[in-house]
C-alpha cells in the first residue's frame, strides 16, 4: 500500500507536528508532502524520510513569510502531484485538505481544527490587524474559506482531534468525524516526592495562548510563574512581566519533566482545540488551572464534575480578574487533589490509544474503498500491527 501524509508546514514544533511524528512511525514507508519545512523543526521520524515540499522551500525567510501566503495555499496544495498513491493521510489545521486525489485513492483528513482564523476567530483575527490589513484579510479569507469548505466536501473520512473540533467539522464543513485524540507520551511521567512555590505555563509564546492572562493575574498576585518556550510574542510578553516571572525557553526533555513534575500547578488560559500539555502536566501528577471552555473541558476534570475526583480548576472567562479568581480558589482547595488521580486521568490519552484508533478507523476506510476491489490480498497489514 503506497502511503502519502500531507502537512502544512514544519516551522514550529507543537502538538500538530507530535501527531505526525506518531504517523511516520505507523507508517516507515510513507512519503511527506509539505509547503515549507526546515531541518530543525523536523519531528524526528521524518528525518532522512522522502519530504516533498512546494517549490518555495528556498525562501530565506520562509519562518516569518508563510502566514502571509494564505491565498495561494488552496492552488498551492492542489498542485501536488498525489497519484500514485492508494491512502492519502492530510493533517489539516490550515488547508492542506485541498489536495486532489485519485479515484481510487483513500483520503482521511486528520483535523486538528477547522483553520481558525476562516472560521470561528475570523472576527477576532481580523480585528487584531492593522486598519489597512483588513480589507485584503477580508477578500482573501472569504475566498479560501470557500476552497477550504469546498476541499471538506472531497475528503473520504474525517478524524477530529477532539469531540470540541468534531462540533467545528459538523458546523463548518456539514461532516461527520470520528474522534481519535492526539498521541501524548503520559508513560514518561512520574509523580515527584515534593512540589516547588511555582505555577507553570509551556507552549509556543503566540496571542493565540494568552500567556498575557497568566503573566498578569501572577502580576497582581505575586505568584511566581515559570515559562517554557519561545515565539513572536516573545518581546511583548517580557516587558510586561514582574519580577516573579521567570522565562527559561526551550528546555530539555528531562528538564521539563522535572518542571511539570514540581510545580504547584499547570495554567492554561488558551481556548484551545484540545491542549496536550494540560494532559502532560496530569501525566506528572499535577492539577490544571484551565479555561473552561474547548478542549479543556475534555482533558481536565473540574471541581463540580460529578462522578469523578477532579484533576484542576476552570475559570470561565478569558480575562485577568477571572483567572486571578481560579488562582486563588486553586490554593484553598490545593490539597485535595490527588496526583494519581491526574495521572491516571492523563493515561487516557495515551500514545498506544491514538496509535490503536488510528489502524482501525484506517483499516474499515480501506475496506470500504474501492481501492479494497482491486488485485490487492484481502488482509491489508498496517505496519506496526
Amino acid at each position: 500500500m503506497r502511503v502519502a501524509i500531507v502537512h502544512p508546514w514544519f516551522l514550529v514544533n507543537g502538538g500538530a507536528e507530535q501527531t505526525v511524528n506518531v504517523l511516520a512511525s505507523m507508517y516507515p514507508q510513507a512519503d511527506f508532502f509539505t509547503a515549507f519545512y526546515r531541518e530543525q523543526d523536523l519531528p524526528s521520524n521524518l528525518r532522512g524520510r522522502s519530504i516533498n515540499t512546494l517549490s518555495w522551500n528556498w525562501l530565506p525567510a520562509k519562518q516569518q513569510l508563510f502566514r502571509y501566503l494564505l491565498p495561494v495555499y488552496p492552488l498551492a496544495f492542489e498542485a501536488l502531484d498525489l497519484r500514485k498513491y492508494d491512502l492519502i493521510l492530510s493533517s489539516d489545521s490550515c488547508v492542506t485538505k485541498c489536495i486532489l486525489t485519485d479515484q481510487h485513492s483513500v483520503h482521511i483528513c486528520y483535523c486538528h481544527s477547522p483553520m481558525r482564523c476562516l472560521w470561528d476567530l475570523h472576527k477576532e483575527f481580523r480585528s487584531s490587524m492593522p486598519s489597512l490589513m483588513r480589507p485584503i484579510f477580508t477578500i482573501a479569507s472569504h475566498y479560501v474559506r470557500q476552497c477550504d469548505y469546498a476541499a471538506a466536501q472531497r475528503v473520504d473520512r474525517f478524524v477530529a482531534n477532539s469531540k470540541n473540533v468534531a462540533e467545528r467539522i459538523q458546523k463548518f464543513y456539514r461532516r461527520e468525524s470520528i474522534v481519535v485524540y492526539p498521541p501524548v507520551d503520559t508513560h514518561k511521567g512520574y509523580i515527584d516526592s515534593k512540589t516547588e512555590d511555582y505555577y507553570l505555563s509551556v507552549g509556543r509564546l503566540v496571542a493565540t495562548k494568552r500567556i498575557d492572562l497568566v503573566i498578569a493575574a501572577c502580576n497582581k498576585l505575586g505568584r511566581k510563574l515559570v515559562i517554557v518556550g519561545s515565539g513572536r510574542e516573545e518581546k511583548r510578553l517580557k516587558a510586561m512581566a514582574g519580577p516573579t516571572i521567570d522565562f527559561v525557553g526551550k528546555v530539555s526533555e528531562e528538564r521539563l519533566g522535572q518542571l511539570y513534575a514540581r510545580c504547584r500547578a499547570f495554567v492554561f488560559a488558551a481556548n484551545e482545540d484540545f491542549g496536550i500539555v494540560s494532559v502532560e502536566a496530569q501525566a506528572f501528577g499535577r492539577p490544571v488551572i484551565a479555561l473552561g471552555c474547548g478542549g479543556a473541558l475534555e482533558t481536565v476534570i473540574g471541581e463540580n464534575s460529578q462522578g469523578s475526583p477532579a484533576t484542576g480548576v476552570y475559570f470561565q472567562e478569558q480575562t485577568v480578574d477571572s483567572l486571578q479568581r481560579a488562582i486563588v480558589g486553586f490554593e484553598s482547595l490545593e490539597e485535595s487533589f490527588d496526583p494519581m488521580v491526574a495521572q491516571k486521568n492523563a493515561r487516557k490519552f495515551d500514545t498506544q490509544h491514538f496509535v490503536s484508533g488510528m489502524r482501525r478507523l484506517v483499516g474499515e476506510a480501506i475496506g470500504r474503498s474501492s481501492f479494497a476491489t482491486r488485485t490487492w490480498p484481502t488482509a491489508i497489514r498496517i505496519a506496526g500491527d
